[in-house]
């Protein structure tokens, strides 16, 4: 009994490794894919806040002084 015991574990120890591997690499896939999108959206909602900014404080315009002589 602990013959077959031992071969069966054996005989499905590489598949075991294999399942184990290829799943810890899509773990490894999706946390840089959702690393990359967190990045997109950092951006894209930094560069809105830059335009919200810009909307609410305006720059002086410039304006000429005219001088008397």
């Amino acid at each position: 009994m602990e013959h077959k015991i031992n071969r069966y574990i054996k005989g499905h120890m590489m598949t075991m490794m294999i399942a184990v591997l290829t799943g810890f690499l899509i773990l490894f896939l999706g946390e840089f894919l959702l690393y990359r999108k967190i990045m997109v959206l950092n951006q894209m909602v930094s560069e809105g806040l830059i335009q919200i900014k810009e909307v609410t404080n305006p720059s002086p315009l410039p304006t000429v002084a005219m001088m008397k002589k």
